[in-house]
């Protein structure tokens, strides 16, 4: 397919960031059963979607070039690296804060960990530790409260997102409003 250089970032960022919600909300279902492994790998994977989302938004208002692009969209530490600023928000933002105002005794204090890519492939993948002769599974590496802290680091990412883009009339997308 081909269609001006322009759109093609448009229509990356729109596809990623929906992504990113979609995956959202289906670790929430696999939390919700506690397959917090799997929950785990969807939300860090939700985030690299958000990094994605955000660095095709850069090239369309043109904070950015395609060819950084192309270089940077494959790199999975690099799209963790690029999206640190939602773990700072994070451990800053009360957990379960909600539009309409929070009801205090529903808070929960969250301080995510920063995300490492390395766990993301421990939440996936059998580890075999030949020299200590021992099988590592998935479960026995992710808990539910990194599950917890890293679906709390992606909500964060998207809030803050949907704040410079809409909520008060910045209208603009990518990370100029929120990353100096």
């Amino acid at each position: 397919m081909t269609w001006p250089t322009k759109n093609k970032y448009l229509e990356i960022y729109r596809a990623a960031h929906n992504n990113a919600v979609d995956l959202l909300e289906e670790a929430e279902l696999l939390y919700g059963h506690k397959r917090f492994t799997r929950a785990y790998a969807l939300a860090f994977t939700g985030l690299e979607e958000i990094s994605k989302s955000q660095f095709a938004a850069d090239v369309f208002t043109g904070l950015r070039s395609e060819e950084e692009f192309e270089k940077f969209y494959r790199n999975h530490k690099q799209k963790i690296k690029r999206v640190i600023w939602a773990h700072v928000d994070a451990n800053s933002y009360p957990h379960n804060l909600k539009w309409i105002g929070p009801d205090v005794d529903d808070l929960e204090e969250i301080n995510p960990q920063e995300p490492n890519f390395n766990k993301r492939l421990n939440a996936l993948y059998v580890e075999v530790d030949s020299k200590n002769k021992k099988i590592i599974k998935p479960e026995e590496q992710i808990t539910e409260k990194d599950a917890n802290e890293i679906m709390h680091l992606v909500e964060v990412a998207l809030e803050r997102i949907w704040e410079v883009s809409g909520e008060f009339g910045c209208n603009q997308i990518g990370t100029k409003g929120f990353m100096k």
